[in-house]
């Protein structure tokens, strides 16, 4: 059988000590491999630039360039790196912030480490982990179906066409349709739009 290669993680966080006892855990399960750690975004975004991880498990509160930065100067540099946030906040324009900057999930420090291992594999697999829930403040009418509803919240779960098709017993051309759909009635054009307004709106149920 073989062995597949561990995911390659860097880790950036202005903590010593945090940083120390994640990577810890994370390399407990021979999984994962912590190839980099840096204190702050500008060496975060180097260090990924020249190791070019499978995963960037990323922190949001650092002095000078904080998450929010990073990711987007990440994306910018169109790297193959995927980014998961690691954040003491789960304020809700911090997650809305990171969905928009091309995260692939979000995890908040409260939760146990073995279910940040699970994210950060998953989110190297190409699936997303969003581990907190946005709660809108005021009430919102939802201009979507109840199916096209459901295929924006399995979007938003990392789902493609096929794995929704397959889910909900459809074939991937009524997906499609679905998604077109409701890409008119929100007023979006891609993917991301459609599941941030799921997100902003308190759509989206915790994983």
């Amino acid at each position: 059988m073989t062995t597949l290669p561990p995911v390659r993680v860097v880790l950036i966080d202005d903590h010593p000590a945090l940083r120390a006892g994640v990577r810890a855990s994370l390399e407990r399960n021979g999984r994962i491999e912590v190839v980099a750690e840096a204190s702050g975004g500008a060496d975060g975004v180097e260090a990924c630039r020249r190791l070019e991880p499978n995963v960037v498990l990323l922190d949001m509160e650092m002095p000078g360039m904080d998450g929010i930065s990073v990711a987007e100067r990440l994306r910018s540099l169109g790297l193959p790196t995927r980014i998961l946030a690691y954040s003491a906040y789960d304020d809700p324009a911090y997650v809305t912030a990171m969905l928009q900057a091309g995260a692939a999930g979000y995890v908040t420090k409260d939760k146990p480490m073995d279910l940040v291992a699970e994210a950060v594999e998953a989110v190297a697999r190409g699936e997303s982990r969003w581990f907190v829930s946005l709660t809108p403040t005021t009430p919102v009418a939802i201009p979507l179906s109840e199916r096209e509803l459901e295929v924006v919240r399995l979007m938003a779960r990392g789902l493609d066409n096929t794995e929704i098709a397959s889910l909900l017993a459809i074939s991937p051309h009524t997906v499609r349709n679905h998604v077109s759909s409701a890409y008119e009635k929100l007023g979006v054009s891609s993917w991301r739009q459609a599941v941030a307004w799921a997100w902003e709106h308190g759509l989206v149920r915790n994983d």
